[in-house]
């Protein structure tokens, strides 16, 4: 291939290396093919990125921006270099940063060595910006795979010191124990701005309002172009592509995110809030109606763009992803809903084109050990069981997505297939019986039909060891029962719990097709959690079919503070004191994790502890309510860390301390939680072992 040779399919430049160097390319670094040098003045304010890497092949890019010319194209140059001073360059190109795509450049560079580390710059007349990045070792190389997994990085909920804890950690270790790569499992950014929205809290869980960036200016997201639509006195929500674009190019001005995507390959999923809180299909949370069926297909499709604009993928030609497909431009517009069909998908065209400009769900292969699984959770699930109007009104609600009665979700949930027939009629907690408003569509699912078909076929056929899968949202059931109602309830309906059917024909199907090694790597719920996964939850045997390890948000709001704060309205109850309770007059916390407590032994051994019982006291009236869950750290930010051999894989659950507020020096690391998973054993799972502070109730 000619050397300044590329093909520009929907915005993505394609180049392929020279193993054996291309010699005289730094005498015109920057210049475009006529030797003249590009007039402007250019920045690379995002700064750089590479994404999927395979054995022979990675995916660059950066954001070029020149102050003095606000719509023309930029001709930029990027290389690649197998050494950091660039003396041996294997890959020379001049591409284009365009406005189509917001001046963001896209490069998969191929005929690369498997399993190898590479320099890569960008640069325009005198400005230039370098990242490193590493290849996946070959299908066949019997060779240890280690990578770190993140989620939830909220802008305004804090810093991205857990970042800079991850990149400081990993200087310090050998060469040989470094992070490979980095999974994101999604909320990537959030799609809301205020004064007030998502602020951290301090530790008295209270809003800090003095967030500030490094350079001293106020850590706020500023008004989306377009305005953004009302969510009243919260804020503001993204509607347009700008509103995206302003999005990611917020939150990617954050140095420390800047650096872990420099140090190494992301590969990415995405959850809810790269669109809106609790989506599903081109349905969104935030609406300017009072119309539950009301479409919010542009909103999905300008998120869609956004995404591909900022986040390094190869999706259209990927190696043996036949299925996933780059963001194709289209026509859409928003429309009433239609009523899904046989398969839960919404046949709305609008619908239907907004979902499908993009398709992400994607598999990767790094050595004989590791098959990496990454799946979509939100642009082909349906509904959430659970209807808004059915629990308006009713007290024993806290809302339609958490702490939600487990037999009436698991009724909803199943529809049209409940064994016997689907009731005509269900019991709501304190407001009797209610038509039942499922009874005639089908089971739940979180990923689509297609979606699912392909899931289990590209884990049956994988032949690795080890089968990863990228999960965005939590597996693993976890109940919590209600002292005022004397209900057991699902922690979050948005999660799997929202959605059980779908989890049962997917964990049952591991166990009949003796589909061995899967271990679940998740995010999304702001908590450290580590389960244990049965075939089927509700058999009276729990066949450990896989296990689950869930780290907390980067720098989201915990999941404890979230259950603290709504508990209050609780106080002097029960319910608040199975959450939290006050030991500050004994030497202990003001605000005890209760929840941890509860989580892992159930509301008597709660109670117990904040009526003034003492440890070995609560734990003697421990419950398996949720005996295969075996950690709980629910206030918590931080990240996971995985490393897979041919025998067993390792895993860590590092917490950082809080709150994450910018530094010149990592936060510090909390505790870490390591968990050892023994080849084709998923219930002999050891941890956790707590190096640093044990999170209560562990001493």
């Amino acid at each position: 291939m000619k050397r300044r040779d590329f093909l520009k399919v929907t915005g993505t430049f394609f180049v392929t290396a020279s193993l054996g160097g291309i010699p005289g390319c730094g005498d015109n670094i920057g210049s475009q093919p006529d030797g003249s040098v590009p007039t402007g003045t250019f920045t690379f304010p995002h700064g750089v990125a590479s994404g999927d890497p395979r054995p022979t092949s990675v995916v660059l890019w950066t954001r070029c921006v020149n102050s003095d010319d606000a719509t023309s194209a930029i001709p930029v140059t990027v290389e690649v270099a197998s050494d950091a001073d660039f003396a041996n360059i294997v890959a020379h190109q001049e591409v284009s940063a365009g406005p189509d795509a917001d001046f963001t450049v896209r490069v998969v560079v191929s005929g690369l060595t498997a399993a190898t580390s590479y320099h890569y710059r960008f640069r325009v007349g005198t400005a230039t910006i370098a990242g490193q990045t590493r290849t996946a070792p070959a299908a066949d190389a019997n060779v240890p795979v280690n990578f770190a997994w993140v989620s939830c990085q909220d802008f305004t909920a804090g810093t991205y010191g857990a970042y800079k804890q991850m990149v400081a950690d990993d200087e310090a270790r050998a060469e040989a124990d470094r992070i490979q790569f980095v999974v994101h499992l999604g909320d990537f950014i959030y799609e809301t701005a205020g004064p007030g929205y998502h602020l951290p809290l301090d530790d008295d869980f209270q809003p800090i309002t003095d967030l500030k960036n490094p350079d001293g200016t106020p850590r706020q997201v500023a008004a989306f172009p377009s305005g953004g639509g009302d969510i009243g006195a919260e804020g503001k929500f993204a509607r347009t592509v700008d509103d995206y674009r302003h999005l990611y190019k917020t939150f990617l001005a954050d140095p420390d995110l800047q650096a872990a995507r420099a140090r190494w390959p992301f590969i990415y999923t995405w959850d809810d809030h790269e669109f809106s809180n609790d989506c599903w299909q081109s349905q969104a949370n935030y609406v300017e109606t009072d119309t539950d069926d009301e479409g919010a297909q542009t909103r999905k499709y300008a998120a869609n763009q956004a995404w591909f604009d900022y986040i390094p993928v190869q999706l259209t030609g990927a190696p043996d992803n036949p299925q996933a497909k780059d963001f194709t431009p289209t026509t859409v517009h928003d429309a009433m809903f239609t009523a899904p069909n046989a398969d839960n998908f919404v046949d709305e065209p609008n619908n239907a084109a907004a979902v499908g400009s993009i398709t992400i769900y994607r598999s990767f292969r790094f050595g004989q050990h590791l098959e990496l699984v990454m799946t979509d959770e939100r642009s082909y699930r349906s509904d959430h069981a659970i209807p808004e109007d059915m629990i308006a009104g009713n007290q024993l609600f806290f809302d339609p997505r958490n702490a939600i009665p487990v037999d009436l979700l698991n009724i909803l949930d199943a529809g049209n297939t409940v064994p016997g027939g689907p009731p005509a009629m269900v019991s709501v907690p304190g407001a009797g019986s209610v038509p039942n408003p499922r009874a005639n569509v089908p089971a739940g699912t979180l990923l689509g039909k297609p979606q699912k078909q392909w899931f289990l076929d590209t884990m049956k056929a994988s032949t690795a060891t080890w089968k990863v899968w990228g999960n965005e949202v939590p597996l693993a059931r976890v109940l919590i029962v209600d002292p005022l109602a004397r209900l057991s309830r699902v922690m979050s309906a948005d999660a799997w719990d929202g959605y059980p059917s779908e989890r049962r024909e997917i964990t049952k199907y591991f166990a009949d097709q003796n589909i061995a090694n899967v271990v679940v790597i998740t995010g999304d719920i702001h908590a450290q959690f580590a389960a244990v996964i049965p075939a089927d939850y509700d058999a009276a045997a729990l066949d450990p079919i896989a296990v689950e390890l869930t780290t907390a948000g980067i720098a989201s709001n915990s999941l404890f503070s979230f259950y603290e704060g709504a508990s209050r309205a609780f106080a002097g109850t029960n319910l608040r004191k199975i959450l939290t309770y006050d030991a500050s007059a004994s030497g202990g916390s003001k605000f005890v994790e209760n929840m941890n407590m509860l989580v892992l032994h159930g509301q008597a051994s709660a109670l117990r502890m904040a009526s003034g019982g003492t440890l070995e006291q609560a734990l003697a009236e421990r419950v398996t309510i949720n005996d295969t869950v075996k950690y709980a750290d629910t206030n918590s930010q931080g990240y996971g860390l995985l490393s897979v051999t041919a025998d067993q894989v390792t895993g860590a659950l590092v917490t950082i301390n809080r709150p994450v507020m910018q530094s010149t020096t990592a936060p510090g690391v909390k505790r870490t939680a390591s968990f050892t998973i023994p080849k084709d054993n998923p219930g002999g799972m050891t941890g956790p072992e707590i190096t640093g502070e044990k999170p209560f109730p562990l001493t």
